[in-house]
């Protein structure tokens, strides 16, 4: 469940850290902790969405101890700065099922799941931050349908989570959950700043195995570079990669080889040979990969 834009004015301004500091209920102390109720219904305008972003589910979530890794729901409200479990803290509770970092069914108890514990105590968090950040609906579109390492203006992202995710109201809050979602799982270049006039998204991390073999060479004869902007779409149309800009990263590498060649006459040719990275992040790897293929063929390219 998420909420909508409008019940969330209260929840705490843009520069305010603390997932459990900026927004803990002022409600009188009852008898009843244990019973959680919903939050009052109003009239909604607008598409709703997650309530917290990536990194402050992350802050809630070491509230529960490492080793149980399951708190009660009583608890757990009074751990973010909730009197009892009831209003804003449901729609957390809504936030962490979204990324699936804690079990559905939470009657009595907040549990742990696989992906959240590798999230915070396993080998593999990078790997586990993007899962988790994909796992929320709006944050996929808006990451799949905007270029990697490309400088996207801010607002091209605005309009386009009003037109396309519906959203219509507290569009400067959802874009704040969203860059620091992804800052958390390192997929945004640079500071998580609303107020940047362009937003460059960085391509998901490939399989830990990839990153082991790099580890084990020298990084600065293998270290690529974006490309700007211009350079992306040539190299993309002369690999026959056009459709897949959308979800591609262009990277070349920082260093090559180079061949001399000298002619009659005295003239000195020199070439100079940088590898291109191409990056895709595709929406269908079965059926995607015979059509990149295909594409390359037709280009002349060959493995």
């Amino acid at each position: 469940m998420s909420i909508n834009e409008t019940e969330v004015k209260a929840a705490g301004t843009e520069g305010q850290t603390g997932v459990v500091s900026q927004d803990a209920e002022q409600i009188p102390n009852t008898s009843d902790t244990k019973q959680i109720e919903p939050p009052k219904s109003r009239k909604r305008h607008g598409k709703g969405f997650v309530y917290l972003s990536l990194s402050d589910s992350d802050e809630a979530l070491r509230k529960i101890d490492s080793h149980a890794k399951e708190m009660s729901v009583g608890q757990f409200a009074t751990a973010l700065g909730h009197k009892r479990p009831s209003g804003r803290f449901l729609h957390k509770l809504d936030a962490l099922k979204t990324y699936e970092l804690i079990l559905p069914e939470c009657s009595d108890s907040v549990t742990l799941t696989p992906l959240a514990e590798d999230m915070l105590y396993g080998a593999a968090k990078a790997k586990a931050r993007t899962t988790a950040f994909l796992n929320c609906p709006e944050f996929k579109k808006l990451y799949i349908d905007f270029p990697k390492a490309h400088d996207n203006k801010r607002s091209d992202v605005v309009d386009y989570i009003k037109a396309k995710l519906g959203i219509v109201n507290e569009v400067d809050r959802f874009l704040r959950l969203f860059l620091e979602s992804a800052k958390c799982a390192g997929l945004l270049e640079g500071p998580a700043s609303t107020t940047a006039s362009v937003i460059r998204l960085l391509a998901a991390p490939m399989s830990s195995n990839s990153e082991a073999k790099d580890t084990a060479v020298d990084k600065s004869a293998t270290a690529y570079s974006v490309m700007s902007a211009d350079e992306v779409d040539d190299f993309l149309d002369a690999a026959g990669l056009t459709k897949y800009k959308q979800h591609a990263e262009v990277q070349q590498q920082t260093t090559g080889r180079f061949t001399l060649k000298v002619a009659d006459g005295g003239k000195i040719t020199v070439e100079i040979h940088r590898p291109v990275q191409i990056t895709i992040q595709p929406e269908d790897l079965i059926s995607d990969l015979p059509k990149i293929l295909e594409a390359m063929q037709e280009k002349g390219l060959k493995a």
